[in-house]
């Protein structure tokens, strides 16, 4: 059981540091795109951090099931998966 707590606790360390880190990427724009000075030119492409919360919300039942194992490999499918999912989606909404 303690393996698969520190399972969680370091995935969800890492992927929400990269979700984090390519979402406010995209969401700044580049330097051709930021013509206006603004922080966040395209700003839809946040969607990807409340993708992940779900998946980090999820493996929070690691902690009261029996059966800790599943929510463990559907926190980790949710939280990787949600990035190019967010990122697919925050494209399509800037359209």
């Amino acid at each position: 059981m303690k393996k698969i707590k520190i399972t969680y606790v370091l995935n969800t360390i890492f992927s929400g540091l990269i979700a984090i880190l390519i979402s406010t990427f995209f969401a700044g724009g580049t330097i051709a795109e930021n013509y206006t000075d603004e922080t966040w030119v395209a700003p839809e492409f946040f969607v990807i951090l409340p993708l992940w919360a779900l998946g980090f919300l999820l493996g929070l039942f690691i902690f009261r099931s029996k059966k800790p194992k599943v929510f463990l490999l559907f926190s980790i499918f949710i939280t990787w998966f949600s990035i190019p999912f967010g990122v697919q989606l925050g494209f399509n909404l800037a359209l």
